[in-house]
């Protein structure tokens, strides 16, 4: 088991710190992570929890959105053959989607970046689950990454683009508009720091 703790810095109209524990074990991976900051005027607390199936694929997801004193929930699950379920109701428009991608987060960029282990020039387009922040919205959306050196991919989805610059165990260094601040890798038998809560 491999278990790395990174931070992340948000820069722009919205200001969030995020701390994010990576596991990684042969049964998948998992992303455990809390974003705090301050947006339109209020406070907001983020905590979300993903995890991947050996394969790489995501298989559960769980955001809590914390706005002032407004609280929502998101669960999402996919099936081995590629169904997904948004708070236990099967959503259709999701089918074929391979990763989630959470927008008020660099952390899902580790996904498909880790799963792909593209050569350095090729290119590939995924289906993702996008979750859009404030709203809390799931949508379909095709994204490309493109490798273009060891440490450097090149992201286009719509009509956005932007380079991410990752590690060696393809966690984002820096990518749009957040700039890792920290990371160490802890021993072997370290568990995400909301591993307590269960589920």
């Amino acid at each position: 088991m491999t278990t790395r703790r990174v931070a992340w810095r948000r820069s722009d109209e919205v200001e969030t710190d995020e701390h994010c524990t990576l596991t990684l074990r042969d049964s998948g991976l998992s992303l455990v992570g809390t974003v705090l900051g301050a947006e339109g005027g209020l406070p907001v607390r983020i905590e979300y929890r993903i995890l991947t199936d050996a394969a790489g694929l995501t298989s559960a997801v769980s955001v809590r959105d914390l706005r002032g004193f407004e609280q929502r929930t998101l669960a999402l699950t996919r099936t081995a053959k590629g169904s997904w379920t948004l708070d236990g109701v099967a959503v259709r428009a999701l089918k074929g989607c391979t990763d989630v991608d959470l927008g008020c987060s660099p952390a899902t960029n580790t996904l498909p970046i880790r799963r792909l282990r593209l050569a350095v020039g090729a290119s590939h387009t995924i289906q993702a689950a996008w979750v859009r922040f404030p709203e809390l919205v799931v949508e379909k959306a095709a994204q490309t990454y493109t490798r273009l050196d060891e440490f450097t991919y090149r992201y286009a989805s719509g009509t956005f683009e932007a380079e991410i610059h990752v590690d060696d165990e393809a966690l984002v260094a820096a990518y749009a508009v957040w700039r890792r601040t920290a990371v160490a890798m802890g021993p072997e038998d370290t568990e995400p720091l909301d591993a307590r809560r269960g589920g």
